[in-house]
């Protein structure tokens, strides 16, 4: 018997992917490389972008939220998913600043919204002459492309900002606020509302704006009304998922990345069905690097992989969407590392065969180092043993708890790390090259490692800006 030609049994599988992974509940056979960028899936320019970044996030991040939804959910992630059934082009990135190896938000989001490597806290002005950059809104704004910005810190931080502000310093959010009103930014969702006072407000609303300050407000919003939006939904930072999962009154008030990223694809489509480009950040892995906070990184890199699940099943929808995923830099250097069997608590004896039973240990913590570091500031001693097993799952001796400082995070993060063998390298931003993938037409332009301040010039050339 003759089998089927080579090209038609590619077509079989790509469609047969397609079906299956729609939800990410499938279990396709892996794509093969040389698939990836001949799929048809591939093929042409796209008419919108959706631009994802997971902010801060190393590839120890990535795999620890893959392992977590590996042992508490039996699946896996939506990244991953896509990676083993969907036709994806894959690139590693260096995310130098144009004054340092390490780079900062500010400097990363301005190689990829102004095209230029810019120093470390500053948006979008060139470190020759301090003159603006051009961001990638203008350009959009003169061909009359709308751009949506979403993000879980406030949606005038460092990242969302380098689409679309110039500023020298990245702390400047209040000019950065109202620039995104003189330019007129189409699509704002995020946190931040001090930046935003009633003035402010007020010339978004004469402009036409629709205002949401609530998760309600965000989900009764006409999906096909044609207006611009600006949802800002708490005073400074979107809350950690892991606080917000903990609390009743956070859930029915904020609204999730998710959540927010399908409010944005719906307006932007209302807006201009022909054309867009959207920026989604998970913005707040990167500040649980900063604070060593394991469980809290776990738990915002799983609420960006269900934005991520969002997203692509709307591309595979539509057809005309390249999806990119991303991150800016790493933060922290977070490792899940090998933990030996511990004869003494029934385990049997072996390298390494500890380390599952201990990654184990991270679902009972309940609150985010954040959090913990709020509200038990004053406690010492026994009430502090007490109120951190509550909260984590793990009593901690007299002694570790002298080591700790109180609730001094990198100290915890250590003693912490005893038990569930997660670690990090610091709390800083970290210099490795770093994980850039895009699906969807327009996706074969990307090479196999780029620069940062490369990425726009073939953003806009898919557009068909350039």
């Amino acid at each position: 018997m003759s089998s089927a030609p080579a090209s038609t049994s590619r077509r079989d599988f790509l469609k047969a992917a397609s079906i299956t992974s729609a939800l990410f509940g499938g279990s396709a056979a892996p794509l093969l490389a040389q698939e990836t960028r001949k799929s048809s899936e591939n093929k042409g320019l796209p008419k919108k972008i959706i631009f994802m970044v997971s902010d801060g996030m190393n590839h120890g991040a990535l795999s620890l939220a893959q392992h977590s939804r590996s042992i508490f959910e039996g699946k896996q992630t939506n990244w991953a998913s896509l990676y083993r059934e969907r036709p994806v082009v894959r690139s590693l990135v260096e995310t130098f600043s144009a004054n340092s190896v390490v780079t900062d938000s500010a400097a990363a989001a301005s190689a990829w919204g102004g095209g230029r490597r810019v120093n470390n806290g500053s948006i979008n002005v060139d470190p020759a002459d301090g003159r603006p950059v051009e961001a990638i809104q203008s350009l959009l704004k003169k061909k009359g492309i709308p751009l949506g910005l979403v993000s879980t810190a406030t949606i005038t931080h460092a990242t969302p900002a380098g689409f679309a502000a110039n500023v020298d310093s990245r702390g400047d959010e209040g000019e950065i606020a109202r620039q995104y009103q003189e330019r007129g930014v189409e699509v704002l969702l995020g946190g931040g509302q001090k930046f935003f006072p009633e003035d402010l407000l007020k010339k978004f609303s004469d402009s036409g704006y629709d205002i949401a300050k609530n998760r309600k407000d965000l989900l009764s919003l006409k999906a096909d009304d044609k207006k611009p939006v600006l949802g800002v939904f708490s005073s400074g930072y979107i809350p950690l998922t892991i606080d917000r999962e903990a609390k009743q009154d956070l859930q029915e008030s904020i609204p999730t990345l998710a959540e927010m990223a399908e409010v944005a694809v719906k307006r932007l489509d209302s807006l201009a069905k022909d054309q867009w480009f959207l920026m989604v950040e998970g913005a707040r892995i990167d500040h649980c690097g900063h604070a060593n906070d394991a469980a809290g990184s776990i738990r915002e890199q799983l609420a960006f992989d269900d934005a991520v699940g969002a997203m692509v099943a709307y591309a595979a929808a539509q057809g005309d969407v390249l999806v990119v995923i991303t991150t800016d830099h790493g933060c922290g250097g977070i490792q899940l590392n090998g933990v030996n069997a511990d004869p003494n608590q029934g385990m049997a004896p072996g390298i390494y065969n500890g380390t599952t039973a201990a990654f184990k240990k991270i679902a009972g913590f309940k609150r985010s180092f954040e959090w913990m570091g709020n509200s038990g500031a004053k406690l010492s001693g026994p009430p502090l043993i007490d109120y951190l097993r509550e909260r984590t799952g793990i009593e901690l001796s007299k002694d570790e708890i002298k080591q700790a400082q109180g609730l001094k995070t990198g100290e915890l993060a250590k003693l912490f790390a005893r038990y569930h063998g997660i670690a990090w390298t610091s709390g800083n931003h970290t210099g490795e090259l770093v994980e850039f993938c895009a699906y969807g037409p327009g996706s074969y332009l990307f090479p196999g490692f780029m620069k940062n301040e490369e990425v726009r010039s073939i953003l806009l050339e898919a557009m068909g800006v350039a």
